[in-house]
């Protein structure tokens, strides 16, 4: 499994009643995962998350979720897929919801086409604004911090708002895993800086796998920054002092290793210089 699906799939499992209510709009007094659909039907994709709902009157709903890093055309037809498959087995009303992490700029609330109009709830992750969640909740979102507007500034407040609650300790190792896991979406800096900070509880986490990994990565590329910047200090006698600060920033392993064969054959630091500018650039853009 993907390791941001896993993600997912542990918040939804930790938080599930807190998450269907804030997201759907649900009046949710339980919710339980339903089975999937029989998987003899060859055309059968997954839905990430089919909920059924009870309300606090004790009627009953489904709530259809799909959890989408990044978008794409399909995302609706898929949706709409699983609706119809699923209001065909419960026979009731359905609540369709995508939650995306990532931003899109063609990503959109209704399908359409000459026979079908299909509005559904979309849930943009990255317009909401982590300071919101970190000042009033609701709790099961700090993790997708990392994401939202300011998320990086807000990310060591909610991680230690999350550390430090009474929640019981396996779960609070699983929602910093997957805020750890889910950060790295968006920087790879982040998820260690997390993981430097909670090791002790995150070791207790049954995902800590991937946080291995994780370190893993890590350390090959400070291997591979500290390889970089002793060719250039064999070739030129030192290190440019702007030069070492600009690797020490990058966590491109792949290119970490390209601007090695350069610092072999090239003249000077200048051609370094100019491909850490054209990178740095790049990346800005």
């Amino acid at each position: 499994m993907h390791q941001y699906d896993l993600a997912s799939k542990i918040l939804m499992e930790t938080c599930r009643d807190e998450i269907v209510r804030y997201f759907t709009g649900a009046d949710v007094e339980e919710t339980a995962i339903v089975e999937e659909l029989p998987q003899e039907t060859v055309s059968l994709k997954r839905s990430d998350f089919p909920v059924k709902i009870r309300d606090k009157a004790g009627n009953e709903s489904l709530a259809v979720i799909e959890l989408q890093t990044r978008w794409n055309k399909d995302v609706p037809l898929n949706l709409l897929d699983y609706r119809t498959r699923y209001k065909i087995k419960y026979r009731m009303e359905i609540i369709s919801c995508v939650i995306l992490l990532t931003s899109s700029g063609t990503a959109a609330d209704m399908y359409e086409d000459n026979e079908v109009r299909f509005r559904y709830r979309l849930v943009k992750i990255y317009d909401m604004d982590a300071r919101e969640i970190v000042d009033h909740g609701p709790f099961c979102l700090l993790p997708f911090t990392p994401l939202m507007q300011n998320g990086e500034e807000a990310m060591p407040q909610a991680d230690d708002l999350i550390y430090k609650s009474e929640r019981p300790r396996m779960e609070k190792a699983d929602l910093l895993t997957s805020m750890a896991i889910l950060s790295g979406i968006v920087s790879k800096d982040l998820p260690v800086q997390l993981i430097n900070r909670r090791r002790d509880i995150m070791i207790e986490s049954a995902t800590y796998d991937i946080i291995k990994e994780i370190e893993f990565q890590q350390g090959m590329v400070l291997d591979a920054r500290e390889m970089l910047l002793e060719v250039i200090e064999t070739r030129f006698n030192t290190i440019p002092t702007d030069i070492a600060e600009t690797v020490n920033r990058i966590s491109d392993r792949n290119f970490l290793k390209s601007l090695l064969k350069q610092a072999v054959i090239c003249d000077g630091p200048d051609m370094l210089r100019k491909t850490l500018k054209d990178y740095t650039d790049d990346s800005a853009g």
